[in-house]
């Protein structure tokens, strides 16, 4: 994947250090996508693409410069080591800069599946015919539109003048899965459901019929005037909201800009103590965030973030790390999702894969013993990262009486503070879930949600 290329950023490197360049680094990211969107009832567009980039980073006297091209020569690589050394001239002094050093990268098997990366477009076509008939036998009022199935074979390698040399290669196949249904009277809801996958197991005719009558629900929905009681978050709701603002409020590099919301919390009980936030970068069953370097070449690790409640680390790339005189965590970031992007730097700081841990009670006991409640599939609004406050609209909301979840129901708004949620926990599933290919959650119930209905 990266053998002509990697020749090529060696000589590179060797021309940045005769051009007193303090230091380099080389980072190329391949990608090579084959994607089949359906509309309707029917296949719609097929698309393929594949692309090799590199993104090259200097620093020189305490400064930092970027530049990146998709032309694979040694003549364009210097081109652009140039130009980041140019930018890097004229750049103020970043306190803390600096590249990976070199270390040992534990191996990681299981990442790149050969059989599933020579899938061809006809297979993926066969999954999204599956996917319509399962919808369609719910109902024939039932459509999709923007559904798309995506196969993304990608890699990373990295070098710089800390004589870090590191690549990996890795395969996943995405879905990104909505059904809505609509009669000449009304439009229901859309509904939603992602998967991810490195082996093509999923159920497409499944996961059709759930989303089918989920849809079908949305056009059945009555509206709730009036509610008070505890809120459950299926697991995409756990992504957004509660999942995002964890992420960020870990990160040092927030942290030490006075941003994250915990910024003067390291080693206090900062959640529930039956809260356990791990990053579990060798597991394979997580999302697209299982690797073992980070965006840098920094190794990656299991740690434990929250445990029993109490804030254990706040998570570091290098400059954060150097500026506090710590070992980075290997969470350097350059783009959010599963595949790598030369465009960009190492700029952001997130848990690879990112795990909330279990609880004891299987979800049909956490329905049952609520009262009256709602359940909540999806959650669509506005959150302020840095204070955990979120406000907007429950999606796929189902009100649960008695134990039971009895009708869906519209006209619903949440608010709320993610900060205090997390200390206002009343339930924690026992079954995981992995949602948008990046966290693994259960479903989690809460108190203190504030429901404002029509």
């Amino acid at each position: 994947m990266f053998d002509d290329a990697l020749d090529i950023g060696n000589k590179v490197l060797k021309y940045c250090s005769k051009k007193g360049m303090d230091s380099a680094e080389i980072y190329f990211a391949y990608n090579n996508q084959k994607q089949v969107l359906l509309d309707g009832t029917s296949i719609g567009t097929q698309r393929a693409k594949e692309e090799l980039g590199v993104g090259i980073r200097i620093i020189h006297e305490g400064s930092e410069g970027f530049s990146s091209t998709n032309i694979i020569t040694q003549e364009a690589l210097q081109k652009t080591a140039d130009e980041a050394f140019v930018v890097a001239k004229l750049s103020p002094k970043i306190e803390g800069i600096g590249f990976a050093k070199k270390q040992n990268v534990k191996p990681l098997e299981g990442v790149y599946n050969e059989k599933l990366a020579n899938l061809d477009v006809d297979a993926i076509i066969t999954d999204g015919l599956d996917f319509i008939k399962g919808f369609t036998s719910i109902d024939s009022r039932i459509k999709t539109t923007l559904s798309s199935f995506t196969l993304s074979t990608s890699g990373v390698a990295i070098q710089n003048s800390n004589d870090v040399n590191v690549e990996r290669k890795s395969v996943n196949y995405q879905a990104g899965l909505i059904a809505i249904a609509s009669d000449k009277e009304k439009a229901g809801a859309f509904t939603f459901e992602t998967t991810f996958s490195r082996k093509r197991e999923t159920n497409f005719t499944e996961v059709g019929e759930r989303l089918g009558k989920r849809a079908i629900d949305g056009l059945n929905q009555e509206l709730l005037k009036e509610f008070e009681g505890p809120v459950i978050f299926r697991s995409d709701a756990m992504m957004n909201p509660v999942g995002f603002v964890l992420a960020l409020a870990v990160s040092a590099d927030w942290r030490q800009r006075g941003t994250s919301f915990w910024k003067d919390r390291l080693a206090d009980k900062v959640t529930d103590e039956r809260l356990q936030l791990v990053d579990k970068p060798f597991d394979l069953s997580g999302g697209g965030g299982v690797k073992s370097f980070d965006a840098e070449g920094n190794p990656t690790e299991d740690i434990d973030i929250i445990k029993d409640g109490v804030l254990q680390t706040f998570l570091h790339n290098q400059q954060t790390a150097n500026k506090e005189k710590l070992k980075p965590t290997g969470n350097a970031t350059r783009s959010f999702g599963a595949n790598p992007s030369f465009t960009q730097k190492p700029s952001m700081i997130l848990p690879n894969s990112p795990w909330i841990l279990a609880g004891d009670m299987p979800e049909d006991e956490m329905i049952g013993d609520t009262k009256k409640g709602l359940i909540v599939h999806n959650y669509t609004g506005t959150v302020r990262f840095q204070n955990g406050i979120f406000s907007g609209v429950a999606k796929g909301a189902y009100l649960i009486e008695d134990g039971e979840i009895t009708v869906p129901v519209s006209g619903v708004s949440i608010s709320g503070n993610v900060f205090e949620l997390v200390n206002n926990i009343s339930g924690i599933g026992k079954e995981y879930h992995l949602t948008n290919g990046y966290l693994t959650t259960p479903m989690m119930k809460f108190d203190g949600i504030k429901v404002s209905t029509k």
